[in-house]
């Protein structure tokens, strides 16, 4: 039964994904929808290629910061390695944590070159500097989507929407304030999730300015794709002002990342949909921004999948080492 759980688990997330895209085609002239494709300039999706590329080799440097304090002194050019290889894992493995498991896996392995330690020493603080540099990421989308909520008001986004990402953004900064209380409740046992945290209080007490740093960080990224679907809306001759964009992107990651289809897909472009709409974008539109964002993530990702495939693999001492642990 354990083993039949992820297969239907997999199978489920499958067919939200397809039943969505299937019902967004069907709301659609599908005609007007490849004649918007067929007329989109390709140029400013190239612009948005390189510029993705870059916020994802910024991004592994936030990690580089965020593992730096647990004790990885692994070079940026290999954190840079092991990010786009998560990213290929993260879009095309069958689980958004695909390429979260992939990322942990290199810096334990690769990592930490202490004496006498074996890389699965490793893998307890790699896990925690995946989580906090995921963590952070997501809440400073979260108070991104939020502040363009408040400080542009204008937009016709329903008050459900507005309620509920002014309250996780609230909830993450009250989270975040009560972490150091967690070290007075948490249990003396070893359950895993329970040493990770300890860890985490332990290596980032010592050394808080790296948060407020991959904190800044999170935010020009994020505002940078943000402005990545700005040039999407040019590429599709349509108005999307940046103003929107810094709400349009953040609520449809958001979104994107409740774990009820695969990998996001349908809840991605139903966002897109439905947030576009509130400007006046037409269905096939809607549809077509929603397909090249996505384009643009896809090829970036392969990239990942090419130095996945050109990596070498483990000098046999090192299988040796870890068929022994």
């Amino acid at each position: 039964m354990k083993k039949t759980k992820p297969v239907l688990i997999l199978l489920m997330k499958i067919l939200v994904s397809a039943g969505l895209l299937a019902f967004f085609f069907t709301r659609i002239h599908f005609e007007r929808f490849l004649h918007t494709l067929a007329a989109a300039d390709f140029s400013y999706v190239a612009i948005g290629l390189i510029v993705y590329l870059a916020t994802q080799l910024l991004s592994s440097l936030r990690w580089a910061i965020l593992a730096r304090p647990l004790g990885f002194d692994t070079r940026y050019k290999d954190f840079s390695l092991y990010y786009l290889i998560g990213m290929f894992f993260n879009l095309f493995a069958p689980s958004t944590v695909g390429g979260d498991v992939t990322r942990v896996y290199y810096l334990a392995r690769d990592g930490d070159k202490s004496p006498g330690k074996g890389w699965a020493v490793s893998t307890i603080p790699a896990a925690v500097s995946v989580f906090m540099d995921r963590a952070v990421g997501m809440a400073v989308l979260v108070w991104l989507g939020a502040a363009g909520l408040a400080l542009f008001p204008y937009y016709a986004v329903p008050s459900a929407i507005r309620s509920l990402t002014f309250a996780l953004s609230l909830a993450l900064i009250a989270g975040g304030l009560l972490v150091p209380l967690l070290r007075r409740i948490l249990p003396d046992d070893g359950h895993p999730i329970v040493v990770k945290l300890r860890l985490a209080m332990r290596a980032y007490r010592d050394h808080w300015g790296v948060l407020p740093q991959a904190i800044l960080l999170s935010f020009v990224l994020h505002l940078v794709q943000a402005w990545i679907h700005l040039l999407m809306g040019k590429a599709l001759q349509i108005n999307v002002p940046f103003s929107f964009c810094i709400i349009l992107y953040p609520l449809v990651g958001t979104f994107a990342a409740l774990p009820v289809s695969l990998n996001g897909i349908g809840l991605r472009e139903g966002g897109y949909l439905f947030l576009l709409g509130l400007i006046g974008i037409n269905s096939e539109k809607g549809i077509a921004f929603g397909l090249l964002v996505f384009l643009i993530v896809a090829v970036d990702s392969l990239i990942g999948g090419a130095l996945f495939l050109m990596k070498k693999s483990p000098k046999p001492a090192d299988d040796a080492l870890a068929k022994s642990i």
